[in-house]
């Protein structure tokens, strides 16, 4: 879910959503550096573009703000640290194509390139031992729903909605596309085990605990 210009003026709140993205992100940039040499690059860039095609498909809703499927549990899954370079550049790509917005960058950054995977993926790894495909379909839904939850709270500090709008229009409507992004997370999950086991890390740990 993208915050687009103008609906938050206030530079200093701003301001602060985007250092608290740098230092995290920086963090993680620091970690991918340490687990991954330049030959993983061409994957990231392969996921970007499928991610960015993926999202043009858009969900309207009747709220200012942009949703759609987001494979944001697919990337987490594959590479934690690589899912914030992911959506960094995807959330980049968007916020010039009058997706998003500008001046809501860092805001959206931190929702979408560090929260969003960090959500994703602790979903998962919570609830995979009891069942994979309730762990991958909790892990989009919830993700999806948590970011509805976020941004309520985002838009009430910074005086836009009162934080009851935010729960009771906002984040309704965003789970209920939790529930297509969940749906979606299983069937992309699977199919690309069957196609391309080495894209789905996580789905491969339990036949290996088989053996």
């Amino acid at each position: 879910m993208h915050i687009p210009d103008g609906l938050i003026a206030n530079p200093t709140i701003l301001g602060i959503f985007a250092v608290i993205y740098i230092i995290l992100m920086a963090l993680a940039l620091n970690k991918y550096r340490k687990n991954h040499n330049e030959k993983d690059l061409p994957k990231l860039a392969l996921f970007a573009a499928a991610i960015l095609i993926v999202q043009l498909i858009e969900i309207p809703l009747p709220v200012p703000a942009c949703v759609h499927i987001s494979l944001i549990t697919v990337m987490a899954l594959y590479d934690l640290e690589g899912s914030a370079i992911v959506y960094t550049i995807v959330t980049i790509a968007q916020a010039f194509f009058a997706e998003g917005g500008i001046s809501t960058l860092g805001l959206n950054l931190l929702n979408l390139a560090i929260i969003a995977p960090y959500v994703a993926y602790y979903l998962y790894d919570f609830l995979k031992k009891h069942n994979q495909n309730l762990a991958l379909f909790v892990s989009g839904f919830g993700t999806i729903s948590i970011l509805g939850i976020i941004v309520s709270i985002e838009y009430a500090l910074a005086g836009v909605y009162p934080i009851t709008f935010g729960l009771t229009v906002i984040t309704p409507i965003e789970m209920i596309v939790g529930v297509i992004e969940g749906l979606v997370t299983i069937i992309v999950m699977r199919a690309l085990h069957q196609i391309k086991p080495e894209l789905t890390p996580a789905l491969n740990e339990k036949e290996e605990s088989k053996k």
